[in-house]
């Protein structure tokens, strides 16, 4: 399962994630995957829905609307699974987050390696 949090410390607006996955995983898309769905994981409490959700082959997509929540609310999580479907070394590239309407507002999340093993 992967989360990712997105916080802001001045009030946000409308802002788009983009989680870009290594090569070696796929996403369990719950439009298509029971097995994908965290509706039945009562320990995550997203706060803050996305508006908006794509399940692509490379990368996860979101876009959430801190504007119509009010100024009071300044993080959010969203949360997909994946499946390890290749044995391998893999660059794990940086999630970025941006402002869609002042792009001078964006972060990144450190990027890395992941190793996925066969058994």
């Amino acid at each position: 399962m992967v989360v990712l949090t997105v916080e802001s410390k001045d009030p946000a607006g409308r802002v788009l994630l983009v989680d870009r996955l290594p090569a070696g995983l796929e996403i369990e898309n719950p439009r298509l995957v029971e097995g994908g769905d965290i509706k039945s994981l009562s320990w995550f409490k997203p706060g803050l829905r996305p508006n908006h959700t794509e399940f692509r082959d490379d990368r996860f997509v979101a876009s959430l609307d801190f504007l119509s929540a009010g100024n009071k609310v300044r993080t959010a999580s969203v949360a997909y699974i994946v499946r390890a479907v290749t044995p391998g070394k893999f660059v794990h590239p940086a999630a970025m987050v941006e402002d869609m309407y002042r792009p001078e507002r964006y972060a990144r999340t450190g990027g890395g390696m992941l190793e996925i093993k066969a058994e």
